[in-house]
């Protein structure tokens, strides 16, 4: 008898109840019947569920695995389907079709489940109708303490882990982390683990006043549109679409600020609803030390790439998992050698160079979208357990770094010698005389403010939801823009700058306001590219001349008609005039 072997009774734990928990407590039991072995089998199920339940893309593989462990994938799965991913990079696109098998996109929100959660609900029936037991506590840390020799039989025969969960504690033969890419146990796993390396990210539900999704939809990748945002997925789910930026400092403000460039630049359709945000972290390459006897970690906690849609390669090392564990589970050196060896070496491998991918697509700027051309003509196909990037069967995420680190190597020679010259939108809208935005969360603010302009025979469109400003300002451009400093989602000075940085919105005057009457905050305002700061409550005198421009935004209202012009002073605006 092989002693390195989970017998038939041995007990194994499993923290995480997402995709990896439930997937590989259906694969232990699975294999475990196949082989004669009947095993206990207990999910733990930790952790509060997010407000963002983010879609689920299947590809054929997927859907192989997902029927080998017993899941019947519903027909209905199929109503939404992906013809492409479009990538977009400093105004350049490409398109990489589908799959051949198609891309399923599974999502019932917000009328029911996202489809992660009805892919995890589906496996972690076929686990339950195995034997699996799913738990509700949270796991504090996982303990190696064999037993004592005096110890009663029904305590020494339970294994030698101690998994401490709220107080209480479990013994088992093995255990396996599959809490994905979020806090990890660290240490308190085992001594030495080290997980995947993350990368910071925001995901976020956009919902439309009148839902319509077209057949055949595309999903989208943004590269690098703003400086702290490597990327942006949009993916559109059955009434909704779902947003994921990602990048080393990216935060909710600059998830919002690239969903309004998006939708200025018809990427996502206007008048968009920001359902649902909340922050994630995202895998961002191989773990270093998974096993330790008895114990490994799966999915997210092991490897991972922000451009791995798709579940292949979370089902792959569940299947992995436990066929490691059942023929070299109580070893360390066995179990390394059969589990991350062997059986993840490919997709440790994949996982590396897609975290690679990321850094040399944006250093490849505008080449991005032709790296993603280049390297699909290379091949096909991936290895065993993936495929490509972005759930598409090429390019693979090898082909991927070579193609992006060569874009990126010419676009840096390319950018010592060319001047650049930023292309501009083939039809500019004329700027709209006495038609003035106001953005403030304060009704009363707007409403002041809208019947002060409006008796001058001035139109007012006031915002309440500064989301919309970048669409209205690219379609309809103003006469000049009331902004805020304090907004719901994005602060008003990251509005200001956004606005300045881009040819079709960065003519148009801005002016700032804020209850915060401060040097620092005059001075961002103004470096962000304002006319003017105007503290509040503002004087409706003051506004009228600034906007009607019968004083220049850096004159002050108590200087003196007569003053020199050479003279040079400075005002509550921050300006100075010379």
């Amino acid at each position: 008898m092989n002693v390195s072997r989970l017998a038939s009774g041995s007990r194994v734990a499993i923290i995480g109840g997402g995709i990896a928990g439930a997937g590989l407590a259906a694969s232990l039991l699975f294999n475990g019947r196949a082989r004669g072995c009947a095993l206990d089998v207990r999910v733990y199920e930790s952790g509060e569920p997010g407000t963002i339940a983010p879609p689920a893309v299947l590809t054929p593989e997927c859907r192989s695995r997902l029927a080998a462990l017993g899941c019947r994938v519903p027909p209905e799965w199929r109503a939404h389907e992906l013809r492409g991913v479009e990538i977009l990079s400093h105004g350049n696109r490409e398109v990489l079709p589908s799959s051949p098998g198609g891309l399923w996109v599974v999502d019932g929100w917000p009328q029911g489940q996202g489809g992660l959660a009805l892919v995890r609900e589906v496996l972690a029936g076929a686990a339950t109708a195995q034997g699996a037991r799913f738990i509700q506590r949270h796991v504090d840390r996982v303990e190696n303490q064999p037993a004592a020799p005096d110890a009663p039989a029904a305590v020494r025969k339970n294994g030698p882990l101690v998994v401490r969960a709220q107080g209480g504690g479990d013994r088992f033969h093995a255990a396996v982390l599959a809490t994905g890419a979020g806090p990890s146990l660290g240490d308190a796993f085992f001594p030495g683990f080290k997980p995947a390396p993350t990368v910071a990210a925001v995901q976020a539900r956009l919902r439309h006043a009148s839902p319509r999704l077209s057949v055949t939809p595309l999903a989208r990748l943004w590269l690098s549109p703003l400086p702290s945002v490597d990327g942006l997925l949009l993916l559109p789910g059955a009434h909704s679409v779902y947003a994921l930026a990602f990048g080393a400092t990216v935060t909710p403000a600059d998830l919002c600020q690239v969903l309004m460039m998006a939708a200025r630049d018809g990427l996502v359709e206007e008048g968009f609803e920001l359902a649902a945000l909340e922050t994630t972290r995202l895998p961002y390459g191989p773990g270093r030390t998974l096993v330790a006897p008895g114990q490994l970690a799966v999915g997210a906690a092991a490897f991972g790439h922000p451009l791995q849609l798709g579940l292949s390669e979370t089902l792959a090392s569940c299947s992995r998992a436990a066929v490691a564990l059942l023929d070299a589970g109580l070893e360390g050196s066995a179990l390394e050698r059969r589990y991350v060896r062997e059986g993840l070496g490919e997709l440790l491998e994949d996982s590396a160079a897609g975290a690679r991918a990321v850094t040399w697509l944006r250093r490849a700027g505008r080449r991005a979208p032709q790296a993603f051309l280049a390297a699909r003509s290379r091949g096909s196909s991936g290895g065993m357990g993936g495929g490509g990037v972005l759930g598409l069967s090429a390019p693979t995420p090898l082909a991927l770094l070579s193609s992006a680190r060569w874009a990126g190597v010419r676009e840096t020679m390319a950018s010592w010698v060319r001047t650049t010259v930023e292309p501009l939108p083939a039809t500019i809208p004329s700027l709209e005389p006495d038609l003035y935005y106001i953005v403030d969360d304060d009704a009363d603010a707007r409403e002041a403010m809208t019947q002060l302009l409006e008796s001058t025979g001035a139109r007012v469109v006031a915002f309440a939801d500064e989301l919309a400003l970048f669409c209205a300002v690219a379609r309809r451009p103003p006469t000049a823009i009331l902004l805020d400093v304090v907004l719901h989602w994005v602060d008003g000075l990251r509005l200001c700058e956004g606005l300045k940085q881009h040819p079709l919105t960065r003519d148009t005057r801005v002016f700032v306001m804020s209850g915060l009457n401060r040097p620092h905050v005059r001075q961002r305002a103004l470096d962000a590219g304002a006319e003017a700061f105007l503290p509040k409550p503002v004087e409706p005198e003051r506004l009228l001349r600034l906007l009607m421009g019968h004083i220049a935004a850096g004159v002050p209202t108590t200087q003196p008609h007569h003053a020199s012009p050479e003279s040079t002073v400075s005002d509550e605006t921050g300006r100075y005039a010379s």
